[in-house]
């Protein structure tokens, strides 16, 4: 079945779980309709008790013990398409993104755990040094976890 558009509402929990460190959809109250489209599109999954992903059916009656998680497509399908760009195209080898990716998406994608701030170094930072003053001084790069998002397509198994 082909990804869905994400409505607005899908499009929170969406965002939710990407900003989980886990990929979590936890505690959040979904309708029935909605998670079956979620799980059904592939951009949430929910393991068993012995770690192995169930079927879109067994998710749905499942009890909610075992928590939903955001596939990889689940975390593309929550990036707007400035986003998107930025995380696919202009990239540096070294995984810097160019530098006229404005800071506010930047910033999104770094909540996302799609790219982190690195300062000269290359040493992890919270954000991008801008002390109002002299500009951004730290650079942001795609994580692993944001180069596996940039790099899947449709047909990707890792989805």
């Amino acid at each position: 079945m082909p990804p869905t558009v994400p409505t607005s509402r899908s499009m929170a929990y969406l965002k939710t779980a990407s900003a989980h460190p886990q990929g979590h959809l936890s505690g959040a109250r979904i309708s029935s309709g909605l998670l079956r489209r979620l799980l059904q599109a592939r951009y949430f999954y929910r393991n068993d008790q012995d770690g192995f992903v169930m079927d879109v059916e067994e998710a749905l009656a499942s009890s909610g013990d075992q928590p939903l998680i955001i596939t990889l497509a689940g975390r593309r399908a929550a990036l707007t398409t400035a986003q998107l760009t930025a995380l696919t195209n202009g990239v540096g080898p070294d995984g810097r993104l160019a530098p006229s990716v404005p800071w506010p998406t930047t910033h999104a994608l770094a909540a996302l755990g799609l790219t982190e701030f690195r300062d000269q170094q290359g040493s992890p930072q919270l954000h991008n040094g801008d002390d109002g003053v002299s500009g951004r001084t730290h650079h942001a790069f795609r994580t692993p976890l944001g180069q596996l998002v940039a790099e899947l397509n449709e047909n990707d198994d890792r989805a």
